[in-house]
């Protein structure tokens, strides 16, 4: 009995914590075009990520540096 009543007071005193990895998925942000299977280009006057279908329209063929960033 003076065991459970120990475990009791540690239980009162330090009650357990779950870790980070218990408490469920995390996504991951993702930081720049390209890291999510991109070609890694950002249409200047959008601000967004220029997709496969849409790379050759909205930045030129090649890519030019005056519409578009290169992001890693």
């Amino acid at each position: 009995m003076k065991i459970n009543a120990a475990m009791i007071a540690l239980c009162l005193l330090f009650p357990p914590t779950l870790s980070l990895a218990a408490e469920g998925p995390y996504e991951i942000a993702a930081s720049g075009c390209g890291s999510r299977g991109g070609p890694g280009w950002r249409i200047k006057s959008t601000g967004k990520c220029a997709s496969h279908k849409n790379l050759r329209k909205a930045c030129g063929n090649p890519p030019s540096s005056k519409k578009c960033t290169k992001e890693a």
